[in-house]
């Protein structure tokens, strides 16, 4: 079972464990139970994508077989470290989706349980990183409880999941849990720094994910920002005569299906803004390089309307996996934070009185 690893959260100038970026009270628990010779067989690494988990499983493989470090370390040049890497030690398996498959299969679990029969061929023990966890169906997941309860001694899973309690609770129960945080600012600064690709922008959109940085491109979020903010000003500034162009806007916003998740999560960040600029908060602000024009944009519209505006975006999120209709409901959006038709509706009570 061959894998490619995704350097996440990590930078190779220094070595082992050291060169891990973030979530360093993880690194140094599991380090110093490997140390201690009372490492766990069953681990749960739970945590948003793109901030090390499967990175970290990888060191620990190559902790747990390397040959030359000192116990608890891996020297990356040794054979055992290089085939860990490449993804051709016989001893580290990765267990994830099949070609087209949407689930992990009972049959792939059945094959790791077998396997746990077998002494390491080339290291010192067999590692099984099954990613991503959340996707084994019930029968596969009931299939591996029976190598979670009994593992031989050399024998070690570790389960990556970006939502844990998908899990079923019999596994969770039967792994030691570690949850990974995203990297804060000033880790993803260093990150940056040294790998010689550092953009504030790109850093701050990333949220705290490396993996996220690694494939932004920072020309091309600056142009699909443009859209998003043109959308989010002619929602919240256009007069009632300036509605179908409003409306417009919006449908171009709808987009495609496999646009519009993207579409409404950069709305989410430029209104998570402007709420923090009316909180007095600018430091938290992600688009910094833009910020007098979202401070105009925040004097513009009312704090309870812009809270409504967010709690729409929620539910529109939220209906992504169902049949809904995205031109529709993009112009409820851009009409629920629209200040000239708020005015409208706030007048509409005195008139009847």
């Amino acid at each position: 079972m061959r894998f490619t690893a995704t350097w996440c959260g990590y930078w190779g100038l220094k070595m082992g464990f050291d060169s891990f970026i973030g979530n360093r009270k993880n690194i140094e628990r599991l380090q110093a139970k490997i140390r201690e010779n009372r490492f766990p067989h069953a681990l749960l690494f739970s945590g948003p994508d793109g901030i090390g988990k499967r990175t970290f499983a990888l060191m620990v493989a190559k902790a747990l077989n390397c040959a030359n470090a000192p116990t608890g370390e891996f020297c990356d040049s040794c054979t055992q470290c290089q085939k860990t890497d490449a993804g051709t030690h016989s001893d580290v398996m990765r267990i994830g989706l099949e070609d087209d498959a949407s689930e992990i299969k009972i049959a792939q679990i059945r094959e790791a349980i077998r396997m746990l029969d077998f002494r390491p061929l080339e290291g010192r023990s067999k590692i099984f990183i099954i990613d991503p966890a959340n996707l084994l169906n019930a029968s596969s997941a009931n299939a591996l409880l029976k190598g979670l309860e009994e593992p031989p001694d050399e024998s070690y899973f570790i389960l990556i999941t970006n939502s844990l309690h998908a899990l079923l609770p019999t596994i969770r129960s039967r792994c030691q849990s570690y949850a990974f945080t995203p990297l804060s600012l000033e880790d993803l600064r260093r990150f940056g720094s040294a790998s010689g690709t550092f953009d504030e922008l790109t850093l701050r959109w990333s949220r705290g994910s490396i993996g996220t940085y690694q494939t932004l491109d920072g020309a091309a979020l600056r142009v699909q920002r443009e859209g998003i903010l043109n959308f989010i000003e002619t929602a919240i500034l256009s007069n009632q005569e300036d509605f179908r162009e409003l409306l417009s806007v919006a449908k171009e916003i709808a987009g495609t299906k496999q646009d519009f998740g993207a579409h409404l999560e950069m709305i989410g960040i430029v209104l998570t803004d402007l709420l923090y600029l009316k909180e007095g908060r600018s430091e938290h602000v992600i688009n910094f390089d833009i910020q007098d024009r979202l401070e105009q944009l925040a004097e513009s519209i009312a704090t309870q309307n812009l809270i409504q505006l967010c709690e729409f975006l929620g539910v529109m999120e939220r209906s992504l996996k169902t049949h809904v209709n995205r031109p529709m409901l993009t112009e409820v959006l851009a009409l629920s934070g629209n200040q000239a038709l708020a005015k409208i509706l706030d007048d509409i009570p005195s008139r009847s009185r």
